[in-house]
Order: C-alpha cells, then structure tokens, then sequence
C-alpha cells in the first residue's frame, strides 16, 4: 500500500469512529496498519530500543571481560561480607540486646576482612612471598577494629594472628632454615610475653568498661609466650649456631629450672593479686614441665628401663587426671581473670 491510500483508509476510519462504529481505541489499533505519514514513528522507537540494549549489552561483556574477574567478585564479595557482618552485629547487640549473637557476627565481619586482604595481597602481589607480613598487617587491622567496635573475640583474633606473624617472620627472614632452634628466637617470645603481661596490667588497672576485659585477652597471649618460650629453651637450649643436643644438657637443666621458679611463683603471685589465670598457667606448665624433664634427664640416660618409665608416665597422668577432676568437680567454675 502507499501513502495516498493509507490516508483514504485513515479518513475512513476517522468517519466510522465518528458514527460511533468504531470505539476511539478501535480505530487507533485499526489506524496503526495504515500509517499515513512517510516514518512509522513507534516501529523507529522499537528498533532504537533493541538496538540499544544489544549496544549496551555488548559494552558490558566487553567491560566485564576487561576489568571483572572471579578474584575481583570475590574482593566485592568479601568487602560487602566484612561491611554487612559487622552492620548486622552492631543493630542486634544495640537495638535488640543480643550482645553475645552480635558481637559473634562482627567477628565473623573479622575473618571476611581477613579474606578480603589477602585476596587483595594475592592479586597485587609483588612476587616477595612474604605472607608472615601479611598476617601481621591483618593482626593490626583486626586490633583497630577490635577497639572501634569493643569487641573482645576480635582482639583474641587478632592476638592469633599476631602469634602466626611473630614466629613466621623470623623463619622468612632466615630463609625458612632451623630458625627456631639455631637464632634463639625463643627468647624473643620470652620478652613479648612479658611485654604483654604489662599491657594487660594496664588495661585492668586504668581502663573501664570493656576495655578493661581487655586485659584477659592480653594476659593469655602473654603467659602462653611466656612458658611457650620457655619450654623450647629447656628442650633445645640457648645457642646461635647448632650444636649437638647432647652438648648442651646444662643449658637446658638451667631452663627447665627457670621454667619451674616461673611455674611455682605465679601461685604465689595469684594469690597476691587474685589473678587465677597466674595459678591455672603456673599448675599446667609445671606438670609439663616435670614431664619433659623426666623424658630429657631420666629417661633418655636409662632407656633400658623402658618398662619402669611406662608404669611411671602412665600411672602418673592418671593420677593427674584423676586429681584435676576431682577439683573441678568440688570448686564452681570462676573467671579466669576479674
């Protein structure tokens, strides 16, 4: 048809909507079949929308291709994780009163932060595998949010990662050699401990409120490095270059024996202070104490009498055993630490 004709059937149609034949919607639909002007503008929009969304979504695939990756996805991901966890933790411990519930869900936004750097380190990697600093990067940024947010299962997070980075670092730094035995790394445990202890102190004695709690998180982190360290000395000794282990027995006498004074002067010092964490390290860390040098000292000069050292290990652990139960069944559990 063409442009003469479709206006006679547009006139036509016009004058049946006019007699009333034809309802006003009828003759549009009608109408339409006939356009009367030389561009049918509605089928332009059609095909200038298709034809844009077909543009559009070739500059997405394309964008996407160039600049999206899973790893990528997985950083947005792990970042609107780390953000929603923590949201949702503060809204159900301020709002609804749910303190445990919300302080658990910001530390599950902790370990997504965790995820997010080192999926952050792995796809900007400089190629030093030094991941021990890695670790100590998110200990830092799990300790600031630990504090912003006063969360006490944060901080303990972060205190394991501190643990992680502190003994890793000094194996990538010696090249991943016998580090831990032979550059008496142990001691700098020993001196971390403490210095732990002394911020524990200070957050128990002049700070409030949660803060204060803090303290029981440092004080663990400090003991725990303290006997650690400690140990290690008396099983291999001090010494910056290797040697063999029977040469130095009186290094390790000389530990164990420290080791002990430790042990046995933290019950004092509990009962000074009031401080059962001091009693609870000092009685775990003497009992292994005793043992390990009953196995460097006794057993290893007089294995001939294995059979002796059988009945004396085994029937002393369950003697242990037996009086660790029987005072944990006659006393109420208490806090750790006040």
């Amino acid at each position: 048809m063409n442009g003469s004709l479709n206006r006679r059937m547009e006139a036509e149609i016009e004058l049946l909507a006019s007699q009333g034949i034809l309802t006003p919607a009828q003759a549009r639909r009608v109408a339409e079949r006939y356009p009367a002007t030389q561009w049918d503008v509605l089928m332009l929009v059609r095909w200038f929308t298709i034809l844009g969304a077909v543009t559009a979504g070739a500059g997405l695939v394309i964008l996407s291709k160039e600049y999206v990756s899973a790893m990528r996805l997985g950083e947005i991901g792990l970042a609107i994780a780390t953000a929603g966890l923590i949201l949702l933790g503060r809204y159900l411990e301020r709002s609804r009163g749910l303190e445990k519930t919300g302080a658990a869900l910001e530390m599950a936004g902790g370990f997504a932060l965790q995820g997010l750097t080192s999926l952050l380190a792995i796809d900007f990697s400089t190629g030093s595998e030094n991941w021990p600093a890695l670790v100590g990067i998110q200990s830092a940024l799990l300790a600031a949010l630990a504090y912003a947010l006063q969360n006490r299962l944060i901080l303990t997070h972060a205190s394991v990662c501190f643990f992680v980075f502190f003994g890793a670092e000094t194996g990538y730094v010696s090249g991943w050699g016998m580090y831990w035995l032979g550059m008496t790394y142990p001691v700098r445990f020993l001196f971390a401990g403490i210095g732990f202890l002394c911020v524990a102190w200070i957050h128990a004695v002049a700070m409030r409120g949660a803060y204060q709690s803090f303290s029981r998180v440092y004080a663990h982190l400090g003991l725990l490095d303290i006997h650690l360290a400690l140990w290690f000395l008396s099983v291999f000794g001090y010494f910056e270059k290797y040697v063999s282990w029977s040469e130095n027995s009186g290094e390790r006498l000389i530990f164990s024996l420290i080791w002990a004074v430790v042990s046995v002067g933290s019950f004092f010092l509990a009962a000074a202070i009031g401080q059962r964490i001091l009693r609870s390290y000092g009685l775990t860390f003497l009992v292994i104490n005793l043992y390990t040098f009953y196995f460097q000292f006794v057993i290893a000069n007089s294995v001939e009498l294995w059979w002796l050292h059988l009945l004396l290990v085994g029937g002393s652990l369950v003697g242990v055993g037996f009086v660790l139960e029987r005072n944990l069944r006659q006393k109420p559990p208490a806090s750790a630490m006040q």
